[in-house]
């Protein structure tokens, strides 16, 4: 059961909420608010608008964190390959999630792991996600990190990530509202990576190293991929031993980093962001 000091705390969140004068704070307080009563170490509050690049809007970021990275290159395009965003977009998932639930088999073996979680030291993320009707997603989350001697979230801590539910599905909801009317243009940056992981490398491999090439970057292993693509694992590593070749990289790390400079080169004259920076 929570203590007494817990249930203050989270009582005075509420007082709190009900006197915010805009959408904005209020997520900003239940950020604060839901980050202690489960003893996170660090929080994010993002709106995903149909068609246009994220808006990282609240983040408190632990000391080791850098801004360029945990919000510019996320923004720029790495977040196409966050798991919370991809169970959204990919399964129209909505609710409380917990990276465990979400994440590909070998996902802690991928760059972005590697990135927005072991040098960060994030042992474990919980994040809400809320669809809207004009196709906007918001996403709060709540991270645990191990240097300050946590680990993964406790089933008790969990228990009350969900208890919150009702709350952060309503202020969520609230506050895409506000976003719902927000006019896309079809030539922005936004729109453009929609499609960018999907046609990332279709102008120099074929449809079945394609589908194994997105599947390597969101964290599939090699076992995965052949139970989902119906294929052998000799077949398999066959198929990554020629998209390496042809994307002349040898590692993840490579395969990242050609990925995030094909999408600042990407223009709507070539559906394949690699195809871009070859020009």
């Amino acid at each position: 059961m929570m203590t007494t000091p817990d249930l203050t705390a989270w009582h005075q969140c509420l007082a709190t909420l009900f006197e915010c004068e805009t959408d904005s704070l209020r997520i900003r307080e239940l950020l604060r608010g839901a980050e202690a009563l489960v003893d996170g170490n660090s929080s994010m509050a993002i709106l995903y608008p149909a068609h246009s690049e994220p808006e990282i809007t609240h983040h408190r970021l632990l000391a080791n964190e850098q801004p360029s990275t945990q919000v510019d290159r996320y923004i720029e395009g790495a977040y196409l390959l966050d798991p919370f965003y991809r169970a959204a977009v990919d399964e129209k998932r909505q609710g409380l999630f917990f990276l465990r639930d979400v994440a590909p088999d070998a996902f802690s073996q991928t760059e972005y792991f590697r990135m927005y979680y072991r040098e960060a030291k994030l042992i474990d993320e919980a994040c809400y996600l809320v669809r809207g009707e004009g196709g906007v997603i918001a996403s709060l989350s709540i991270g645990r990190a191990s240097e300050f001697g946590g680990g993964r979230f406790s089933r008790q801590q969990a228990a009350l990530l969900h208890s919150l539910w009702p709350l952060v599905r309503s202020l969520l909801s609230r506050w895409i509202s506000q976003r719902d009317n927000i006019e896309s243009s079809e030539g922005s940056f936004g729109h453009r990576l929609d499609h960018a992981l999907e046609s990332f490398g279709s102008s120099v491999l074929t449809k079945r190293e394609c589908q194994v090439l997105h599947m390597t970057m969101r964290g599939h292993s090699i076992k995965s991929m052949a139970d989902k693509l119906d294929a052998s694992v000799d077949t398999i590593k066959t198929h990554r031993k020629h998209i390496y070749a042809k994307l002349d990289v040898t590692s993840q790390s490579e395969l990242f980093y050609l990925f995030i400079s094909a999408l600042r080169h990407h223009n709507n004259n070539d559906p394949d962001p690699l195809a871009s920076l070859e020009k």
